[in-house]
């Protein structure tokens, strides 16, 4: 827009050719004419300084939304190895803990050690864990495919 808006400034010439036919004298005559506008008070400046602005508004949007991106991309990244560590965790060390703690309770139980209520209370903390696990699963699932969006390319998923 700048570089027409630029050309604009000068005016284009017009030339124009044509055949007239004479009544009178029964003859054809051969016309040119040629005009070149004088742009004395109008150099086209408004508009030339409008695409300018454009020009540079249409930058400073496209700065803004890679400055949103790269934010939006690193908050995501932090979400992504947040979540990533939470279910490494949770599968290596408390869901194993949990499992091994229901069992030795639902043994201790079936001689007679502890209460049902024991029993339950343990199940209740197994099943919790594994939903806590499920739940940091979607959100490093979702968090991946974020990332995948933000950037608009396959990402290799972590082990």
């Amino acid at each position: 827009m700048v570089e027409l808006e630029d050309a604009r400034r000068i005016p284009d010439p017009i030339a124009r050719a044509g055949i007239r036919r004479l009544e009178e004298s029964n003859d054809t005559a051969l016309l040119f004419q040629v005009s070149i506008p004088l742009q004395i008070f109008d150099r086209n400046q408004g508009a030339r300084l409008a695409a300018r602005r454009e020009l540079a508004k249409a930058r400073h949007q496209r700065l803004s939304a890679q400055v949103a991106v790269e934010t939006a991309l690193a908050v995501v990244t932090q979400q992504l190895e947040a979540s990533y560590q939470e279910v490494t965790t949770l599968r290596h060390v408390v869901l194993p803990k949990a499992e091994l703690a229901y069992r030795d309770v639902r043994r201790g139980y079936l001689r007679g050690l502890f209460r049902y209520l024991d029993v339950l209370d343990a199940q209740r903390n197994l099943f919790e864990l594994r939903s806590r696990e499920l739940d940091a699963l979607l959100a490093y699932h979702s968090a991946f495919a974020e990332a995948e969006r933000l950037t608009g390319t396959p990402i290799q998923s972590l082990p």
